[in-house]
């Protein structure tokens, strides 16, 4: 009874360490809120081209998403980690990722054609355009099953970007023209034409082609000239510089160098600007994701010391317990040690008596024996020592062969040595009789004739006979 009352309190401490575990145990909604909390943050730094600082948020997005088992934030998470990464990261990594994102956005096909897409750039950028074509083709389709016309034309200018760089003009040509169908219909933009006349521009200065390049790019100069400001279409001014030079026209290019210069810095002072209005935003979110990471990093804390207690504790009872166990099978042990002895004794003791028993049947058996010969002996010396020898020889015979007369009792002496001769001589040789049979076999014994006609209770004339017809038939059958 004292073995089970230390494993019972055992069993209360466990329950309430477990207990203390769980209620220090930071809560999946704490979990998926820093979550949330550190990609929100990260997509700002991202976009104020903190690269570095926007990764380790990221990162914190995927654990806290992981913790929490949001895989959607996990997703986005991976998604903006390969981003951030970029083309010239470890091609494996990026690849998983990019997959890995794909797979966690499940159903939510916009962004599963946007991780695809991503896909496909990483590898045409590496030159693997069948590849990227692959996973160009996917995006596209999940882009179609989400409905959504800025992931269709997204995939479409993926598409143009890729077919571009691989040297294939007419279908990048294509793409592009599938883009604008997908696009004007919701939004009539000049932006968006002078994008379609700078690509057309673009693809057929590469052809070759000297007219239709004239033609784009002379549209495009159109509405670059028609823009009210120069803030957004800046990047512009290079390719018409680059036309109005190759058309010797240096003036107007030289304008169209100064004009890309000046909207280059114009676009890195707003960049800076925005850094800074970011970085307010990401101080205000910043300081209320910091308490509650510093709350889970307490409750992160209380969790190891507890667990180093529960395990010091749970060792101390699992050192008990082998302990206990250890007993118990020594115990075992002598009990059936003591079970075997006990058997093994009350063997010995049997087998004891048995020997007794026999060793007083060997004596009981030997008295009857001296009983008997000392019989024999007194008969013998009486007889010896007694002129009534006929009487005194009938009852030594009796003393000796009980009720047998000499030839039963020599023929037992022969079957003890030879078993069923009688019967064995009788087959072999039938023609012989009785008396003839016994004549045989004391010949045998080397007896002289008046020995063996007292044997056989007859005359010593009668034995030479009997010897006679034995030789004769003997050497008939020869």
């Amino acid at each position: 009874m004292s073995i089970f009352v230390p494993m019972k309190r055992y069993h209360l401490v466990l329950l309430f360490l477990i207990a203390m575990l769980a209620a220090c145990h930071p809560t999946s909604r704490d979990a998926r809120q820093t979550a949330h909390d550190a990609l929100e943050n990260a997509r700002i730094q991202l976009d104020s081209g903190n690269n570095a600082e926007a990764l380790q948020l990221f990162k914190e997005a995927e654990r806290y998403g992981l913790m929490a088992d949001d895989t959607l934030t996990v997703a986005h998470a991976r998604f903006n980690i390969a981003r951030c990464l970029g083309y010239y990261a470890d091609k494996e990594a990026v690849v998983s990722l990019l997959k890995s994102a794909a797979e966690g956005f499940g159903e939510d096909y916009a962004d599963r054609a946007d991780a695809l897409r991503e896909l496909g750039d990483f590898y045409q950028f590496h030159r693997a355009y069948d590849t990227a074509e692959m996973y160009m083709n996917q995006a596209l389709a999940y882009a179609e099953q989400s409905g959504s016309v800025e992931t269709k034309s997204n995939v479409f200018s993926a598409f143009y970007a890729m077919y571009f760089n691989a040297g294939k003009h007419e279908k990048s040509a294509e793409y592009l023209r599938q883009f604008m169908q997908v696009r004007l219909p919701n939004m009539m933009d000049d932006k968006l034409w002078m994008f379609y006349y700078s690509g057309m521009g673009n693809i057929f200065y590469e052809m070759g082609n000297s007219d239709s390049t004239a033609y784009y790019y002379g549209k495009l100069e159109e509405l670059v000239n028609q823009a009210e400001s120069d803030k957004d279409i800046w990047f512009y001014f290079y390719t018409l510089a680059h036309q109005a030079k190759s058309r010797g026209d240096f003036e107007k290019a030289f304008d169209y160098y100064c004009r890309y210069d000046i909207g280059n810095n114009h676009s890195k002072i707003e960049e800076k600007r925005n850094n800074l209005i970011a970085m307010s935003q990401k101080y205000d979110k910043a300081v209320m994701q910091n308490e509650l990471n510093e709350k889970i990093i307490r409750k992160q804390r209380v969790i190891i010391l507890i667990s180093g207690i529960a395990a010091l504790v749970l060792l101390a009872f699992l050192i008990s317990q082998i302990r206990l166990a250890r007993n118990r099978k020594r115990e075992a042990e002598i009990n059936a040690e003591l079970f075997h002895f006990k058997q093994h004794s009350q063997a010995l003791a049997q087998r004891d008596a048995e020997h007794e028993q026999i060793q007083k049947d060997y004596a009981d058996r030997l008295s009857e024996a001296l009983d008997k010969e000392q019989q024999t002996m007194m008969l013998l010396d009486i007889y010896l020592n007694n002129s009534k020898k006929a009487n005194l020889l009938n009852d030594l015979e009796r003393s000796v062969f009980g009720d047998k007369d000499h030839w039963k009792a020599m023929l037992a002496v022969v079957e003890e040595k030879y078993p069923s001769l009688w019967e064995t001589l009788g087959q072999k040789c039938p023609d012989l009789d009785e008396d003839e049979k016994k004549s045989f076999i004391l010949s045998h014994f080397k007896v002289s004739r008046q020995e063996e006609a007292d044997y056989l209770g007859t005359t010593v004339n009668m034995v030479d006979k009997l010897r006679g017809r034995v030789r004769k038939k003997m050497a008939e059958r020869q």
